[in-house]
């Protein structure tokens, strides 16, 4: 057995995942470098890779003496529609209190981009948004959505190795993380002064 995309706090599986709380943490470090201090964290909860890029988005605002407060928004389920009425009810209640929204994935993000504008708001101009996978519908949003990118096929090919090296033989169980990097477009621009 090898887990993809998760792993095994035991250890008696082998598993590869990204690196999420590193991916999470450049991230948000991106957006806090172009002026962001109120970055929302959208996502939903329940796997243990969404836990680590929660944890990530914590430490880079932690590292630049930021709390991270009512930031963080859950919704329910992966769906764009879901996020979107997240972030309507959040902006109805509270206002623009945020000028940028880190999503836990692409989905979620293109469902904040949608949201932002039906409330009257330009992304990036008011509100800088970015995504987490790189699906390869975040490069056709309007705007194009930063995100990061998640090396899938790398994760892929490195797992069959790893079946195939656990089947030749009785290797102990490992965990192997990807390095995740930034797909910059044009979701994200400075804070507005």
């Amino acid at each position: 057995i090898v887990l993809i995309n998760g792993d095994d706090p035991a250890m008696h599986h082998s598993s590869l995942t990204p690196c999420n709380r590193s991916a999470a943490h450049l991230a948000t470090q991106h957006l806090l470098d172009l002026g962001h201090r109120r970055i929302l964290f959208l996502m939903r909860r329940g796997r243990r890779t969404i836990e680590r890029r929660f944890e990530g988005w914590q430490d880079a605002l932690r590292e630049r003496g930021l709390a991270a407060g009512d930031l963080a928004v859950e919704v329910a389920d992966w769906l764009p529609d879901l996020a979107a009425e997240a972030i309507a009810r959040r902006i109805e209640a509270r206002g623009l209190d945020f000028t940028a929204v880190l999503a836990a994935g692409d989905s979620l993000a293109i469902g904040a981009m949608m949201a932002i504008r039906k409330s009257g708001y330009e992304v990036p101009a008011d509100v800088s948004v970015m995504g987490m996978d790189d699906l390869p519908q975040a490069a056709f949003q309007n705007p194009p959505l930063t995100t990061m990118h998640i090396p899938m096929r790398e994760i892929g090919a490195a797992s069959l190795d790893l079946l195939l090296a656990d089947l030749g033989g009785d290797l102990p169980p490992r965990r192997i993380e990807f390095a995740c990097h930034i797909v910059q477009r044009q979701s994200t621009g400075p804070v507005r002064a």
